[in-house]
C-alpha cells in the first residue's frame, strides 16, 4: 500500500495493491507531481489479509523528501535504511524522479564498501566509499555545472527546509 505523510504527520493512502511493483509505480507518478504538495515522506507498506494480531504490516520502503543535489528542486530523493543506535534513518539510495534530472546514488551490488552514483543526463558516474560522500559527490558535480551559470532556488516551502 503506497502511502504519503505530510508536515503535520497526517497520512494519506494512495491506493492498496496486490502486486508491490504495481505500489512502487503508483508512487512514481505520484512523485512526477509532488513538487507543489505538503507532502516530506512517503512509504510502501504490505498488509497480510486475515492476520489476527498487533503488527499486520510490514514497511518495505519509506522514502523522505529533500532537495535533489543535482537539480536542487523538491523530490522523494532519499530511501531511508534501518534505524541507527540514535533512532534515526540513514539513507541507503537515492534517485531523483524528475525525468530531466534523474540523479542517483545506490550501494555498488558487488563491492558492498563501495557506492556508485550518477547524474545521466551529463553522462558523469563516480565511485565513493559512503552514502553521504555520494550526495557529495552529485553536488560536486552540479557545482562544476553551475559554476559559470545561473543558480536555481529550491521549491521546498520554508517549513519544510526548516524540517530537514
Amino acid at each position: 500500500m503506497p502511502t504519503v505523510v505530510d508536515v503535520d504527520g497526517n497520512t494519506t493512502p494512495l491506493g492498496v495493491t496486490s502486486k508491490e511493483s504495481d505500489a512502487w509505480d503508483v508512487l512514481r507518478a505520484f512523485f512526477s507531481r509532488a513538487e507543489d504538495t505538503e507532502f516530506v515522506e512517503a512509504l510502501v507498506e504490505s498488509w497480510e489479509v486475515d492476520f489476527i494480531g498487533e503488527e499486520p504490516n510490514n514497511e518495505l520502503g519509506r522514502l523522505r523528501r529533500r532537495p535533489c543535489p543535482i537539480c536542487e528542486r523538491s523530490s522523494f530523493w532519499e530511501e531511508l535504511g534501518d534505524n541507527n543506535f540514535k533512532g534515526e534513518r540513514q539513507g541507503n539510495s537515492g534517485r531523483c524522479h524528475r525525468p530531466e534530472c534523474s540523479a542517483w546514488i545506490e550501494q555498488n551490488n558487488i563491492d558492498d564498501g563501495r557506492w556508485d552514483c550518477g547524474w545521466p543526463a551529463a553522462q558523469w558516474t563516480k565511485r565513493v566509499e559512503s552514502y553521504n560522500l555520494g550526495f557529495r559527490g552529485l553536488v560536486e558535480m552540479r557545482g562544476a555545472v553551475t559554476a559559470a551559470g545561473k543558480r536555481r532556488q529550491s521549491t521546498m516551502s520554508k517549513e519544510i527546509m526548516e524540517d530537514l
